[in-house]
């Protein structure tokens, strides 16, 4: 019933597969609006500050479509989104990569973050995000046989109880990616 942590998914990163095209600079959106982005950075999220001492939004999502198509209509609802380009990204290389942000050092930092088709890390992220689908699914099945075994076995109630809530908590964590369909 583990859950994997940011800097176990960081460890295990094949940093070979990075091309260094730079396109995961040229284009980037973010889950938040950029509204939000700003409230957050007022609000002290170092995480939000960093975004925007990084990225600055395009004028439009046509204009980013202009920059990479791909990257954008890889995106569900690219049409409700803003996109932003990196202020530091000189051809296809980082000018302050020695003193780069932590948001730069951990990209792709979840199996869920969005590269363009031909990135390197494409095909590595779709087959982490299946893993992680695979372990909420089995995740499923243990709770299901937990629920189940409530009402054989009334004696272990308050550790089945225990278990599924455990479970449920693991199973919340990837709401935002879908885990309720799986």
């Amino acid at each position: 019933m583990k859950v994997e942590t940011l800097q176990e998914f960081i460890d295990k990163r094949p940093q070979q597969l990075c091309k260094m095209c730079g396109k995961c600079c040229r284009v980037v959106t973010a889950s938040v609006s950029y509204d939000e982005l700003q409230k957050m950075a007022l609000e002290d999220d170092k995480e939000a500050i960093d975004f925007l001492e990084l990225f600055v939004p395009f004028e439009s999502v046509e204009a980013a479509m202009l920059v990479d198509k791909d990257l954008v209509e890889n995106i569900p609802d690219y049409r409700n989104r803003t996109f932003y380009t990196c202020r530091y990204l000189t051809g296809n290389l980082c000018s302050r990569y020695n003193d780069r942000l932590d948001v730069c050092k951990r990209f792709p930092s979840s199996p869920w973050a969005v590269v363009p088709p031909a990135c390197g890390y494409h095909n590595w992220l779709l087959e982490e995000r299946k893993n992680v689908i695979n372990h909420v699914k089995s995740l499923k099945e243990e709770q299901l046989k937990y629920k189940r075994m409530l009402n054989t076995n009334p004696a272990s109630k308050d550790k089945l109880e225990k278990l599924i809530e455990k479970i449920d908590m693991i199973i919340k964590i990837y709401a935002p990616y879908g885990s309720e369909k799986w």
